[in-house]
């Protein structure tokens, strides 16, 4: 009699979005070298490209499309809120004692967390007003350790570029649901040629 108790276990298997996965990895990192041939001073691995290009390719083309414009906005939040108070902690740390630095990368850290939730809710993120404030953190820490206000600024421009690339594969050129023209549809349509089956039209949505 065969053992009921032991939980079946999926094979693992390479679909669809596993590819695409790999597929934003490579964009991302070959979108990054031309941008470093303009700024060559950047790191050779984007890993907010690679991150969130990875996220935001989800089980469906619509779920990217809405997340991806939220994360989007929380970035920008973040940025809006982070250029200002970075021109201010160089402006303080020029008017104080460096023995009072850390107080105030300290209380800058705390404002502008503060405020990025603030507007962050605001602006209706939704569970992206934790992302801003995190990429606000990022922008500071990293504009502290190098005092530059460009290689800050690129960490949060990756997170924009990584949800454009999952937009561009996801939404664009492989979605799914397949939708006419698309890189998909052309690939479904194939396969349904070779069984013999007619390809069946998409509902068009209101």
């Amino acid at each position: 009699m065969p053992n009921t108790d032991i939980p079946d276990i999926p094979h693992p298997h390479f679909g669809m979005r596993k590819a695409k996965s790999l597929l934003a990895i490579f964009m991302g990192f070959c979108l990054w070298q031309l941008i470093r041939l303009v700024i060559p001073g950047l790191e050779t691995h984007p890993i907010f490209i690679y991150v969130y290009g990875m996220i935001e390719i989800r089980e469906t083309s619509h779920k990217t499309a809405d997340y991806g414009r939220l994360r989007i906005l929380a970035t920008f939040v973040a940025i809006g809120v982070g250029l200002p108070l970075m021109a201010l902690l160089d402006l303080g740390q020029a008017l104080i004692q460096p023995q009072w630095w850390t107080a105030l990368e300290i209380a800058l850290l705390l404002l502008g967390t503060l405020l990025v939730l603030t507007l962050a809710e605001m602006a209706k993120c939704r569970i992206y007003c934790g992302l801003s404030a995190a990429i606000y953190i990022i922008l500071m820490v990293s504009h502290i350790d190098s005092s530059m206000y460009l290689y800050s600024v690129m960490r949060a421009v990756q997170t924009i570029l990584g949800v454009f690339i999952a937009w561009l594969i996801n939404v664009k050129l492989l979605p799914y649901p397949a939708t006419p023209g698309s890189l998909s549809y052309y690939f479904q349509e194939q396969k349904r040629k070779k069984k013999g089956v007619a390809i069946e039209e998409p509902e068009q949505t209101k």
